[in-house]
């Protein structure tokens, strides 16, 4: 036989309400083009990240690779721009060293400082030319100046006895005074020098050339406008053998740079001597540097010089930053717009869903279905469709249930006025106490059936509290209202709806044998409370108050009405019942726990 449930319900129940419930509770529920806007904006953006990550690196990569080939291009082309220059100056100076005017010692002086002047004019660079004697004093210059000046110690003249030689940079010391610098800065000099030998093969003096350090200055400066250019920012250096700054930042002027300084810096290719990229000693940001050694010219020996050439890495790489920073902006505006038209695009999608709820709604509620507008959907159409066949499918099962139920009634209604003429049959001709036990068991199954009835026109669904009262109470108003009602109306199921108005009978009936409605002053106030839902649950309390009846006194033993109520229906109820007897009426208050219909 079907349940309570079973009958009040045309949908069952599903776990997966409780699952949603669980979802819920653990992450917020957003509509669905809020959802789509937000997957698709928050894709855009991480994408985007990612994608000016990739980028970022790569390109600095591939950007520091190309800024070190071309410093390290542009330091190899300025090392053998400084070895052909300077092997230009080692050949002057043996080509003059070889002349006759100087070889002869009865040359006239004036023709040989005029050789010296000669070789002056044609290269400017030369601060001094000097011819000496074989014991290292000078015989002629090419300006006059020191001439009769004993240079005998000097490196270049102890050197250039035996061979050409070449001396690197140095502050001049005897014409420091004789030939200032403009702005007064130090006069520094590169020492050349090849032996003269006179005819007969004897040493007979060396020609020196004073090469003026301001011609590597130049040669500097022409490189670096031409990079300007191209790589704006870069600095040339030039260090001696022992890796003082020859020429440089004034920062770093004459410093020693210590070989590890540019040894530990971060290599950027697989070759060893390559480009690199590292800190420098002068407190600057990183930079990007190459290095080239002079290794002389032909059978010009070199003076182990190193061009090095840096480029401030930030500036360098400034590009790679402007072309992250705009793939940054343009991916985040494209998930802007994109997150926009998702929105949009999002409700047109949204509200055939909407539809779809909505269907859902009526066909828990049991009514019938809306048409669903079109929707180039494929799965919202399926499921506007399986919601059709459920409603069908639904419909069924209801008319079953329901003719089932009909059937149901009908048979108990049978049933019960069966057991009504049984009773009649069974209990005709009684009088005294046993007609009235008689008429009491009459009044239970009329009171059952009304409760019935009920029930039916509900389709056993659940009655409400109201309605059965007042169908208990009607056959004792009497032409009166002797019933005072007060509370709210509440849906009962069925069980509890049966047992309630069995309840209210047997009161109205003791009421009006021996209580407040045997009188006709006799008044009866019934006031109930419905409390919050716990678990699914409401709190019942219900008072039966009588009042203006005869006198009442606490019976020596409990009737049957008065154990019915107190024992076998308040367990029905799912609660408690207890009765009273003050002297003013009889007092019944009933607790039960009343599940929602």
């Amino acid at each position: 036989m079907p349940t309570d449930a079973e009958l009040a319900s045309p949908i069952p129940s599903s776990a997966g309400t409780l699952a949603a419930h669980r979802l819920s509770d653990r992450w917020p529920v957003l509509p669905l083009r809020l959802a789509l806007a937000l997957a698709f904006g928050t894709l855009g953006i991480v994408s985007t990240l990612a994608l000016a990550l990739l980028v970022h690196g790569q390109a600095t990569v591939r950007l520091e690779q190309e800024v070190g080939a071309q410093l390290d291009e542009l330091t190899a082309h300025m090392a053998r721009t400084l070895d052909q220059g300077m092997f230009e100056r080692w050949r002057d100076v043996q080509v003059v060293a070889a002349l006759d005017t100087l070889r002869e010692p009865d040359a006239p002086l004036p023709a040989k400082r005029a050789v010296l002047e000669r070789l002056q004019t044609t290269y400017p660079a030369y601060s001094i030319l000097l011819l000496t004697d074989a014991a290292g004093r000078i015989v002629a210059t090419s300006n006059g100046l020191i001439e009769g000046a004993d240079v005998s110690a000097r490196d270049y003249f102890l050197a250039g006895r035996e061979r050409p030689f070449a001396g690197d940079v140095h502050e001049a010391k005897l014409l420091a005074k004789l030939l200032p610098q403009a702005g007064g800065e130090p006069l520094r000099l590169v020492d050349l020098a090849a032996p003269v030998r006179a005819p007969d093969g004897a040493f007979a003096g060396i020609v020196a050339a004073h090469l003026d350090w301001a011609w590597v200055r130049e040669a500097v400066a022409a490189f670096e406008r031409t990079l300007t250019r191209q790589r704006a920012g870069t600095e040339i250096l030039l260090l001696s053998r022992d890796g003082r700054v020859l020429h440089g930042p004034p920062d770093l002027l004459d410093r020693t740079l210590p070989s590890k300084t540019l040894a530990g810096a971060r290599r950027l290719g697989g070759d060893a001597a390559g480009p690199r990229i590292g800190p420098w000693p002068d407190g600057r940001d990183t930079y990007l540097f190459a290095t080239e050694p002079t290794r002389g010219f032909r059978d010009y020996p070199g003076l182990g010089w190193t061009v090095a050439a840096r480029v401030d890495a930030g500036r360098a790489l400034a590009p790679v930053r402007e072309l992250s920073t705009a793939i940054t902006v343009s991916g985040l505006a494209v998930a802007l717009v994109g997150a926009l038209l998702t929105w949009l695009l999002a409700g047109r999608l949204a509200r055939p869903l909407d539809a779809v709820c909505a269907q859902a709604e009526r066909l828990g509620r049991g009514e019938p279905l809306a048409v669903l507008p079109a929707t180039p959907v494929r799965e919202i159409r399926d499921l506007g469709q399986a919601l059709d066949a459920a409603a069908r499918e639904l419909r069924q099962r209801d008319s079953a249930r329901r003719l089932l139920v009909d059937e149901l009634n009908h048979r108990v209604k049978n049933t019960l006025a069966t057991v009504q003429s049984f009773a009649l049959q069974s209990f005709r001709g009684l009088d005294g106490a046993a007609a009235q036990r008689r008429d009491a068991f009459e009044g239970r199954l009329l009171s059952l059936s009304a409760a019935h009835n009920i029930l039916t026109r509900e389709h056993w669904a659940g009655a409400g509290l109201r309605p059965v009262i007042d169908e208990v109470l009607r056959p004792f108003e009497a032409g009166g209202s002797r019933f005072t009602l007060s509370g709210p109306d509440l849906r009962l199921p069925p069980r509890v709806a049966l047992a309630l108005g069995m309840v209210l009978h047997e009161l109205c009936t003791n009421a009006a044998k021996h209580g407040a409605l045997s009188r006709a002053q006799g008044r009866v106030a019934l006031g109930w409370e419905v409390g919050p839902a716990e678990n699914g649950l409401r709190r019942l309390h219900l008072v039966w108050r009588e009042t203006g009846g005869p006198p009442v006194a606490t019976p020596s033993r409990r009737g049957f009405g008065s154990r019915l109520i107190e024992r076998g229906l308040a367990s029905e109820l799912g609660g408690s019942a207890r009765i009273g007897f003050p002297a003013e009426g009889v007092v019944c208050e009933i607790v039960a726990r009343v599940e929602e219909v």
